[in-house]
C-alpha cells in the first residue's frame, strides 16, 4: 500500500509518546482547522467573560492546540492547519468556500480520516450545515467552538477540542456528514442550534435530541444514526460557492408592513425566506408583498421564527407556490435554498422535495 502523506501545512502536536496501547494501535490522523472566535480570545481578565472580543487579542498562533497537546497524543495523531482566522459573524462566501477546498483536500488528498473546524460559536451551526450539504465525504468533519475566551476561569475551549478529535478519529461517526460537539454533547448539523447566549451549554436540538455525547471516560457514545440528517450530505457537492443567488430572510413582526420584502426583491433577491408566526404566518400585507415577489419570479420560502416545530405544506402555501421550510430554522432554510438555487433546481416539487429531505 503507499504511504499515507502528511500533512504539509500542519503542526504536530505531541509533546510525549502516547500510551502503549495507543501507540500500537493505528492511530486516526485528525486535521485541525483553526478559524478563531471565542475559543481564541483573550479579554482583560479571567472573569471577562462579555467584551472580550472588544480587546482584539488572541491566542498566539498555534496556542490553542499547542495547550491539549498532551492530551490529544493519547487520542489521534492531531494536526493543526491554520486558517485566517476571523469572529464567526465577519464570515463572507469567499471565506467559507475557501474552508470548504481546505477541507476537502485534506480529506481527499492528505488523507485525514477526520477533520476538526474550530469556530465562532455566532454562526457555527450555519457553517455546519454548509459544510454538511456540499462535502461528499463519509469520514468525520467536526465543527466546534467555546462560549467562554480562552483566558476565561475554568474555559471550555480546550475540552471541547479534545472531545471533538475523539469524535472526528471515532469509526462509529462515519457517514454521519457534519457534526458539531460542545459540551460533551454530539450534535447533526441539521437540528443544532445556538440557544443561549451566554451559558456553556448554548447549544440544543429540535425534537430529534443530540446524537449523543463524548463521556467523562473518554468513550464516544453515538446513540441514533437519524437517516434524515444525513439524506442531504454532499448533495450539493458540486455548486460553485463563489457565484451564489441572493437570498434574503425576513421576520415578521406585528404591523409589518411588507417593505423589507419589496427591498430585498429590489435588491436583487432571488430568493426569500420568510419567517413567520406560528407555523408559519406572515402578516396579510406582507402576504401580499410575498405574492408580488412570486409574481416577479422570486422563490419563495416560509419558515418560522418561532425555535422549534415545522411548518407544514398546507394547501394556502402550495396554491401560491411557495416552499415549506419544515422545520429548519430561517438561516439554515436560506443556505439550502441558495444551494439548490445554484444547482438549478427551480420548481416547486423539486424544491419541497429538498426541503422535506433536509
Amino acid at each position: 500500500m503507499p504511504r499515507r502523506r502528511s500533512l504539509p501545512t500542519a503542526r504536530r502536536t505531541s509533546r510525549r509518546s502516547p500510551p502503549e496501547s495507543v501507540a500500537d494501535a493505528v492511530r486516526a490522523r485528525v486535521a485541525i482547522v483553526t478559524t478563531g472566535g471565542t475559543i481564541d480570545s483573550v479579554g482583560t481578565d479571567r472573569l471577562d467573560l462579555a467584551a472580550y472580543l472588544d480587546t482584539g487579542v488572541r491566542l498566539e498562533p498555534g496556542a490553542l492546540v499547542d495547550g491539549v497537546a498532551t492530551e490529544l497524543a493519547t487520542v489521534a495523531d492531531a494536526r493543526e492547519v491554520p486558517f485566517r482566522r476571523l469572529r464567526a459573524h465577519a464570515l463572507t462566501d469567499d471565506d467559507t468556500a475557501d474552508l470548504v477546498e481546505l477541507v476537502r483536500g485534506l480529506l481527499v488528498l492528505e488523507e485525514a480520516d477526520g477533520v476538526v473546524i474550530t469556530h465562532g460559536t455566532n454562526t457555527l451551526e450555519e457553517t455546519a450545515w454548509l459544510l454538511h450539504l456540499v462535502i461528499a465525504d463519509e469520514r468525520p468533519v467536526v465543527v466546534m467552538g467555546a462560549m467562554r475566551p480562552a483566558s476565561a476561569l475554568s474555559g471550555d475551549g480546550p475540552l471541547n477540542v479534545v472531545s471533538a478529535v475523539r469524535v472526528a478519529a471515532s469509526p462509529a461517526a462515519r457517514g454521519l456528514g457534519t457534526l458539531v460537539v460542545l459540551d460533551d454533547t454530539i450534535h447533526a448539523a441539521r437540528s443544532v442550534t445556538k440557544h443561549d447566549t451566554m451559558r456553556v451549554h448554548a447549544f440544543a436540538d429540535g425534537a430529534s435530541g443530540p446524537l449523543g455525547w463524548v463521556d467523562g471516560d473518554g468513550r464516544v457514545v453515538l446513540d441514533h444514526r437519524p437517516a434524515r440528517a444525513t439524506s442531504l450530505r454532499g448533495a450539493f457537492a458540486d455548486v460553485d460557492l463563489r457565484h451564489q443567488p441572493r437570498v434574503d430572510i425576513v421576520v415578521t413582526y406585528l404591523g409589518a408592513d411588507g417593505a423589507l420584502i419589496d427591498a430585498a426583491v429590489d435588491a436583487g433577491a432571488r430568493g426569500i425566506v420568510s419567517a413567520g408566526t406560528g407555523a408559519g404566518y406572515p402578516t396579510p400585507r406582507e402576504v401580499e408583498a410575498l405574492e408580488r415577489a412570486h409574481d416577479a419570479g422570486v422563490t419563495i420560502v416560509q419558515a418560522t421564527r418561532v425555535g422549534a416545530g415545522r411548518v407544514p405544506a398546507i394547501p394556502s402555501l402550495v396554491d401560491r407556490g411557495w416552499i415549506a421550510a419544515d422545520d429548519l430554522q430561517p438561516w439554515k432554510a436560506r443556505i439550502l435554498l441558495r444551494l439548490a438555487l445554484a444547482a438549478g433546481t427551480t420548481g416547486q416539487a423539486e424544491l419541497q422535495a429538498r426541503f422535506d429531505a433536509g
